[in-house]
């Protein structure tokens, strides 16, 4: 009976010792896995204030064949550089732009994305035409970017 209660107390002791050892490295890995997060969170949180790919540019470019004149069409094409194509940039035109009460378009039209670009058409009726936009670009993580557009095309006599 003495020999069956020692056996048991060294395989306890032993046991434990092991299980001692195994807490041990799982507080470890705690310690090891909280500077990770901490260390990812700080990540995210420099992401958050920087621009897709840290800057963003804005193209527009005239199609060719326009003619410029009175009562043609002039087409164009609106162009983010260096932006994702997540469907969460926008080019809006209109008439003219507003400032209060938060940046809003006049009579604006919200442009659709065609492989990669916003084409943008406009009726030329008078000599002097304008018009006026909004462009937007956000992505889920990181800064997002926005400004006012103004563009003037003069025309040619018929």
């Amino acid at each position: 009976m003495n020999k069956l209660i020692l056996i048991s107390l060294l395989a306890i002791t032993f046991l434990s010792c092991d299980n001692k050892s195994k807490i041990e490295k799982l507080k470890n890995q705690i310690i090891t896995l909280k500077k990770q997060n901490d260390s990812l969170g700080k990540i995210t949180k420099w992401v958050e204030n920087k621009y897709i790919f840290d800057s963003i540019s804005f193209r527009q470019i005239p199609d060719y064949k326009n003619t410029h004149k009175i009562n043609s069409v002039f087409r164009e094409e609106f162009v983010f550089v260096g932006i994702n194509f997540n469907r969460k940039s926008s080019v809006i035109v209109g008439d003219s732009i507003s400032y209060k009460n938060g940046l809003k378009v006049i009579n604006g039209t919200i442009l659709e994305m065609k492989n990669g670009g916003f084409l943008n058409e406009i009726i030329l009726k008078k000599k002097r035409n304008f018009y006026s936009g909004i462009i937007k670009s956000k992505n889920d993580f990181g800064k997002k970017f926005e400004a006012t557009i103004r563009s003037g095309i003069l025309t040619k006599k018929n």
